[in-house]
């Protein structure tokens, strides 16, 4: 059996969602199709994760400075397994505010592996899914460089990876001087 939509969306982050919600809010039948869970690469393991690292560090700067305004505080110290917790529950949270998102817009979810399989129809598993229109939004994901040794070293990870590490590591080496790595550079140097 087919399944026929105006929309389907391969894609369940920020971009995919959005289209989503606003073609079915203008009367459009819409699917999204999710492989991993919705919220995609900013919610997930990207912007958010990152800018609750970013919180963390900053705060070391506070307890330094706050002896400066009569505070009296012992050696804080900071538990990156209790952090990689506290960030698990948060983005938890927000992909059930994309789910409601989505369902709250009349927005079918179908969890799985999509694929094209000619114009206009897409499968994910047994399902059979046309549609008039087609959104590719799939996102991106990190690449390791071509350097010889990193893709079998364990202690090499990708951005994704380092958000997800539990204990702060002695040492690391950022390689690459784009803005995710400054950004992670400053944020474990602090």
């Amino acid at each position: 059996m087919t399944e026929t939509y105006d929309l389907v969306t391969l894609g369940a982050g920020s971009g995919g969602v959005a289209a989503s919600r606003r073609a079915a809010l203008h009367g459009a039948k819409v699917a999204v199709v999710e492989g991993l869970r919705v919220g995609g690469t900013c919610v997930l393991r990207g912007c958010v994760p990152k800018k609750l690292l970013m919180y963390a560090a900053q705060m070391s700067d506070v307890f330094v400075e706050a002896r400066g305004y009569g505070w009296t505080l012992e050696k804080p110290q900071f538990n990156m397994a209790a952090w990689a917790r506290a960030k698990a529950t948060e983005t938890a949270r927000l992909e059930g505010v994309y789910r409601k998102l989505l369902e709250g817009s009349g927005v079918a979810l179908i969890e799985g592996w999509a694929r094209l399989d000619g114009p206009q129809t897409v499968v994910v598993g047994d399902r059979r899914i046309t549609a008039r229109h087609v959104i590719i939004a799939t996102g991106s994901e990190p690449v390791l460089p071509p350097i010889p040794g990193v893709r079998d070293n364990p202690a090499v990870v990708d951005s994704t990876g380092l958000l997800a590490i539990e204990s702060v590591p002695d040492r690391l080496a950022v390689v690459g001087g784009g803005v995710i790595g400054i950004e992670f550079a400053s944020l474990f140097a602090a």
